[in-house]
């Protein structure tokens, strides 16, 4: 890579990351009761940017840069808080209001889509491979709270858990691409491919939900 298209690109892993963490965070506390429910439309206005349009223009300057894994996937999770947030926008503010269990199959196809981004991530470092099986199981719990198996109370905590890993490693990404050096400790690799960690061009790892 010439000096001058280094100089051009830039750490969108750290930027959809840091969506994510104002997004998880915030629907996080909304879950378990921080933020008054009378606060609802805002909660889901903050969680639609941050969650939802801030990863999708992540992940699209990701395709343009031709990481199609880091890309994809900062791309699907940025549709899947779009969209829920919209319906739910839709559902709160109309005479449309949906039913929870509409989300419950999107929620079971995004587990599954997690759990293989488990495996993926595995082969870039331990924190984003941990951070992808708190996510799964997010997902996997809020299944169960659609359907009124559970309260919110799980996800909520999941949610905070998300976001705090997200922002730790936006963090790193961030102070790596800046100095060069890791500063702030992801864990190696958990698994290898010939010998060696699948790498980016610029050493960076694939994002999260």
């Amino acid at each position: 890579m010439s000096g001058a298209e280094h100089h051009r690109r830039i750490d969108v892993l750290a930027i959809g990351l840091f969506g994510l963490a104002v997004g998880a965070l915030t629907l996080g506390v909304a879950q378990l009761g921080g933020i008054p429910n009378s606060n609802k439309v805002g909660t889901l206005v903050i969680a639609l940017m941050f969650g939802g349009i801030v990863q999708i223009l992540a992940g699209i300057t990701d395709i343009r840069y031709h990481e199609q894994l880091g890309g994809t996937a900062l791309t699907m999770y940025g549709f899947f808080w779009t969209t829920v947030c919209i319906a739910t926008l839709v559902s709160e503010s109309t005479s449309f209001h949906l039913d929870m269990v509409l989300f419950a199959p999107i929620n079971l196809v995004y587990a599954a889509f997690s759990l293989v981004m488990v495996y993926l991530t595995a082969y870039r470092n331990a924190t984003l491979c941990i951070l992808h099986i708190v996510i799964a199981v997010t997902f996997s719990s809020t299944v169960l709270e659609r359907l009124n198996v559970i309260g919110e109370t799980l996800p909520g905590i999941l949610h905070i858990v998300v976001g705090f890993m997200a922002f730790y490693h936006a963090v790193a990404s961030l102070t790596q691409a800046f100095t060069g050096h890791q500063l702030v400790p992801l864990g190696p690799p958990l698994l290898h491919r010939n010998g060696s960690p699948m790498r980016r061009v610029t050493d960076q790892p694939v994002p999260a939900r």
